[in-house]
């Protein structure tokens, strides 16, 4: 298993890739799947929209804050321990700074926040913000985090709130290591969506039927493969759904698996772009999670004898995983699905 926690001179705990450990489905909390079901839905009840990114970069449209110093900061957020936590990303530290569990942690893989809204005090006489607060992460149990910030030591730093603790809430910020509790906080209050605003979504079918806005992938010789994603177990895989097969093809495990059960990318304005080396550039667009680690996987593709194979992207492993002829191959070269216009 790869080690995915190192510690730094400093304290603060560096996550190398930007996923969290596992949080088994028999524990009393909601398992990953319906947590990122609850997550999503509040970000289109908000009309929040998160691009990802990796290593300090960020989109032109990126919600800009201060950070210590005054540096230049964006808010963020990260998927850590089951939680997905807000936070900042510091392009200097070319990670996103979350406080989760005591200390700061440093996360290479992250979202970026890509939505107008403004910073509102939390007060003992005006708690109306609080009720206002947008929700942009949620806890390892279930519960919603919103995002803010805290002034201390003379700046402004983003970080997570959370309304269970405390009459007022609890605003929690990344500093030189530590996780550090500040009750005197603002909350982030979204511009609300244009009605009729709708991103991607993955779309189920009971008999199989092509969405007419499903997303095609790639090809073979059959004709057109569609972007979908399976769950397999534990994962939820990236791969290429046939029209010939009505099946979704995923590789896990060495092998090619064929899904009777999967989702269709649909309503997505992207592309390809060539990539190696599990780099995750600005806009890559999320095709799943691995089993134990719940690493994010994205949409890859490989060129195979004339033709375009969609699989999955592990970062870690620095590879795209294609099926192909009833086995799991891995290319260090591929291409990468990105959302247009980033």
């Amino acid at each position: 298993m790869v080690n995915l926690v190192s510690a730094s001179p400093n304290n603060n705990v560096e996550q190398n890739w930007g996923w969290g450990l596992w949080v088994p489905d028999d524990e009393p909390h909601l398992n990953r799947q319906t947590r990122l079901q609850v997550l999503n839905r509040r970000d289109r009840q908000f009309g929040l929209r998160w691009v990802w990114a990796s290593k300090g970069q960020v989109p032109a449209n990126a919600l800009r804050t201060t950070g210590p110093t005054g540096s230049r900061t964006y808010i963020g957020r990260a998927h850590f321990q089951g939680s997905v936590t807000p936070g900042m990303i510091v392009p200097e530290r070319k990670a996103c700074c979350i406080a989760w569990g005591g200390n700061e942690h440093l996360i290479k893989i992250y979202e970026v926040l890509c939505s107008e809204g403004s910073f509102v005090q939390v007060t003992q006489t005006d708690a109306d913000a609080l009720l206002r607060a947008t929700s942009g992460g949620i806890s390892e149990s279930g519960e919603p985090i919103f995002i803010g910030r805290a002034k201390y030591k003379g700046n402004w730093i983003a970080g997570k709130v959370q309304r269970s603790h405390g009459s007022l809430g609890m605003c929690y910020i990344p500093y030189e290591g530590k996780e550090v509790a500040r009750p005197e906080y603002q909350v982030f209050i979204a511009v609300p969506p244009e009605p009729g605003t709708v991103g991607h979504y993955w779309r189920s079918t009971e008999e199989f039927s092509i969405p007419a806005d499903a997303t095609i992938g790639g090809s073979n010789e059959h004709g057109p493969l569609y972007i979908g994603h399976a769950s397999h177990r534990g994962s939820c895989t990236p791969g290429q759904i046939s029209p010939v097969t009505n099946r979704c093809h995923i590789a896990w495990g060495g092998s090619e698996h064929r899904k009777p059960a999967f989702e269709f990318l649909c309503n997505c304005r992207g592309r390809f772009v060539a990539s190696q080396e599990g780099q995750v550039p600005v806009g890559a667009i999320l095709g799943g999670w691995s089993e134990y680690e719940g690493e994010p996987l994205f949409i890859g593709r490989v060129q195979v004898k004339g033709h375009w194979l969609v699989g999955k992207i592990q970062p870690s492993h620095k590879v795209c995983y294609i099926p192909i002829n009833g086995k799991e191959v891995a290319h260090k070269h591929y291409e990468i699905f990105v959302h247009d216009g980033i």
